[in-house]
C-alpha cells in the first residue's frame, strides 16, 4: 500500500485548481507546514485521513483503503463571503472531477463519498468554510 499515490490524487489537482486562481490561494496540506497562515489573507487547508487498509475483496489487489477528505477555506473576515464561496467551491468541483474519472488499468482508482457541507464559521480575522467527504482507493496491481 503507497499512501502517497493515493494523496496525489486529491493533492496534485487540488494544488493544480487553486493555483490558476486570480489571485493564486496558497494551499497547505496536512503532511506540510503552515508557516505562511499568519502571513496571508486566504489560503486553503486539505486533510487527508486514512481508516481500513487492505480489505479483503473478489479480486487479486488487496491495495484498498478507505479514508476522509476534509478541505477547509479560510479568506478574511469582513470582506465578503463570496470569496470564500469561491475557494470552497474549487474544491467541490476537484471533489467531482476525481469522482467522475473513469478506472485506469493501472494506478490509484478512487471514489467519493457525499460530500458534507460547505458549512460557514467565523474565527479570528477569518471567514472559514468547510466541507468533508470519504472516500474509497485501489491501487490498482495485476497479477498474472
Amino acid at each position: 500500500m503507497n499512501y502517497q499515490s493515493i494523496r496525489s490524487i486529491f493533492e496534485a489537482q487540488l494544488a493544480t485548481a487553486y493555483g490558476a486562481l486570480s489571485p493564486a490561494v496558497p494551499i497547505f496540506f496536512d503532511n506540510y507546514s503552515n508557516a505562511m497562515a499568519d502571513s496571508v489573507d486566504e489560503f486553503v487547508h486539505v486533510n487527508i485521513q486514512f481508516g481500513d487498509t487492505t480489505q479483503s475483496s473478489l479480486v487479486k489487489s488487496f491495495d484498498q483503503a478507505r479514508g476522509i477528505l476534509v478541505v477547509r477555506a479560510f479568506s478574511e473576515k469582513g470582506k465578503g463571503p463570496s470569496r470564500n464561496q469561491t475557494l470552497i467551491n474549487t474544491a467541490f468541483g476537484i471533489i467531482e472531477t476525481i469522482n467522475n474519472t473513469g478506472q485506469p488499468t493501472t494506478g490509484v482508482y478512487v471514489r467519493t463519498g457525499v460530500v458534507s457541507g460547505p458549512t460557514f464559521q467565523e474565527d479570528r480575522p477569518y471567514f472559514i468554510s468547510r466541507l468533508e467527504t470519504n472516500f474509497q482507493a485501489t491501487v490498482i496491481s495485476w497479477i498474472f
